[in-house]
């Protein structure tokens, strides 16, 4: 989990003031070997608490759950992962290849619950259930379906009950599934949610595009219009108006 990052964080920091603390006891005020070390470990306290509460606190507020909570599902988690490591055993108990197909199936699918919430606490009051007993329950019918499934000599009632025991097991598998949906049911609707506002904002650009498409259609067209209207329109020519040259006439005074 991120929050034990704040206790590596916290020693990182702590340990190089601690070592300058004690170097400058050691150096300057002379005191006796004990009293320098005191002071080491008090130089370490003083930085390591705040900064580990500091970076824990901002972990657990990105986690969205408070440090009693985180507490209570480390404590849970705690006691789910023994069970979780025991499936693994299972591998080495199967003889059949359905047997195997169970174990493989109930170990994918317990160790993907357990890994998710691992990663982010806060999902664990979605499949309280699963830490509670599912994953309990699946195990120890497990253990004992297959420990007796190889027993010999079984008579005909041992047979019908671990027939019903295998039945029990799928029903059990179907809840782990129920319980892994609902772990991403919160993805599932985020990923919705996001190919809903794609799918709107293709649309627009979709309208964007014809709009601009049909308005250039109509610009187009109008510019061929206005151009075979300029055509249609006559020529008219000025005809140029000749003018007789003006003769002066001399007049002779006899």
């Amino acid at each position: 989990m991120k929050y034990n990052a704040s206790y590596i964080f916290g020693a990182i920091f702590a340990v190089p003031i601690a070592m300058i603390t004690g170097f400058i006891s050691m150096q300057f005020f002379h005191f006796d070997m004990w009293i320098d070390m005191l002071v080491m470990i008090a130089g370490y306290f003083s930085a390591y608490l705040p900064i580990q509460t500091t970076t824990g606190n901002k972990y657990l507020k990105a986690m969205g759950i408070t440090k009693q909570e985180y507490k209570y599902i480390r404590k849970e988690m705690k006691q789910a992962e023994p069970k979780i490591k025991h499936l693994l055993i299972q591998y080495k108990k199967v003889r059949s290849i359905n047997d195997f197909r169970n174990v493989n199936e109930i170990n994918k699918l317990a160790r993907t619950i357990y890994k998710a919430v691992q990663k982010d606490p806060k999902k664990f009051f979605k499949v309280g259930s699963f830490f509670f007993s599912h994953l309990e329950n699946t195990v120890n019918l497990l253990d004992q379906f297959l420990y007796l499934s190889r027993m010999p000599h079984k008579t005909q009632q041992d047979k019908q009950l671990l027939y019903n025991a295998q039945l029990t097991l799928e029903e059990l598998k179907r809840t782990l599934q129920a319980d892994l949906k609902a772990l991403n049911s919160a993805d599932y609707e985020q990923m919705k949610v996001e190919i809903d506002i794609a799918a709107l904002n293709k649309s627009n650009s979709n309208n964007a595009m014809k709009e601009n498409t049909d308005s250039s259609r109509i610009n187009e067209a109008n510019h061929h219009k206005y151009l075979s209207q300029k055509l249609e329109i006559p020529v008219k020519f000025n005809r140029s108006q000749h003018k007789e040259p003006i003769v002066e006439r001399t007049h002779e005074y006899e």
